[in-house]
């Protein structure tokens, strides 16, 4: 099978995976022991592997039922065993991550038909992800491309020797390859420079030091290359529109942008509901922030005005050492902010 085509090298949306997990559980079902007793034992490891994140043990089952789709949940396993009726949740993910609420209420809905005495709630992600928050919080258990790998073990497949069996051990090797790349990346941020870090050393940078900045972070879509974003701190001000004479509430802040392979710190201000149509706003609170920045023997260079509706970028810092260590720049970014917040505090509409 090495040298032939992989159709999971083209089938690779989480639909895919979903059934391949479907199909793989529904073997489980002891009707096809007598088909496939191989196949039919590693249906079962592959469902005890789920139920023991509860943890729970596994014996024998009855009435197994898989459904995809079910209330929009990706792959719902429900059966019988020792009396009690169970029902698994699978939510999913090759490299999106949950969102609006779904892991909230795929729970619900299922509690709400209460059909099951047991719940176990999978968040079955193949690739990586640093920040499990929610996920925990909302009570899932991860279940990694490694637990994966720890049932569809090398000598099952060479025994069992079915052709989709075979076909996505080979894709998910590759994406524990992927998974293990990107863990090595996440760590670097604690041993490596700036110059050296990669798209998973600042997204688990920022996850570690959102609390300490009180930050919000998240990856923004574009269309060159996608970007990470890391925003905290800060000061409101008021000031007078140049032009219309109305009293304005503006917040500077600080901001890091990983983008292109490099870290972009920069200072922006949040409008609250005051777009900008052009920069001679932007030009007053950069005429007078500059001092600040001066002052500090801060070098920088004024950024290029774009008409803006929510936030609009003040300045960017220059020459920022590819030698800083991840403790340089958190202590750089302290600094920052205590810089922003003292301009908010001190800004005069003159």
């Amino acid at each position: 099978m090495q040298n032939q085509p992989n159709i999971f090298s083209f089938a690779t949306s989480e639909l895919s995976q979903d059934a391949f997990i479907a199909w793989l559980l529904t073997w489980a079902d002891v009707k096809y022991k007598e088909v496939n007793n191989q196949l039919h034992q590693l249906g079962l490891d592959f469902l005890q592997s789920l139920l023991v994140k509860h943890p729970i043990g596994s014996t024998e089952i009855s009435n197994l039922e898989i459904k995809t789709q079910f209330h929009k949940i990706d792959v719902f396993v429900s059966f019988i065993m020792d009396g009690k009726t169970y029902g698994v949740i699978i939510e999913d993910k090759v490299h999106t991550i949950d969102h609006s609420n779904q892991l909230e209420r795929y729970k619900a809905k299922i509690k709400e038909l209460n059909n099951h005495d047991v719940l176990v709630p999978i968040y079955f992600k193949t690739g990586y992800q640093v920040n499990l928050t929610r996920i925990e919080d909302n009570g899932y258990y991860h279940y990694t491309v490694k637990d994966l790998l720890q049932v569809l073990t090398q000598t099952k497949i060479t025994q069992i020797n079915n052709d989709v069996l075979t076909q996505y051990h080979s894709y998910v090797l590759g994406k524990e390859e992927e998974f293990d790349n990107a863990e090595t990346d996440a760590n670097l941020y604690l041993t490596e420079p700036l110059s050296k870090w990669k798209w998973w050393t600042c997204v688990r940078f920022f996850h570690e030091y959102k609390e300490h900045f009180t930050a919000g972070w998240h990856s923004v879509p574009n269309n060159r290359e996608p970007l990470l974003a890391f925003w905290y701190g800060g000061g409101k001000f008021t000031m007078n529109d140049v032009e219309s004479d109305k009293k304005m509430t503006l917040e500077v802040y600080s901001d890091i942008q990983f983008s292109r392979g490099r870290i972009i710190i920069s200072y922006r201000v949040s409008l609250h509901g005051n777009p900008q149509k052009n920069n001679k706003n932007r030009n007053k609170i950069y005429n007078a922030f500059k001092q600040y920045l001066d002052e500090a023997n801060i070098s920088h260079k004024k950024a290029h005005f774009k008409s803006a509706k929510d936030t609009m970028k003040l300045v960017e810092l220059t020459n920022i050492s590819d030698t800083l260590n991840y403790e340089g720049l958190v202590s750089l970014m302290e600094n920052n902010d205590l810089l922003s917040k003292k301009f908010a505090k001190n800004f005069t509409n003159a």
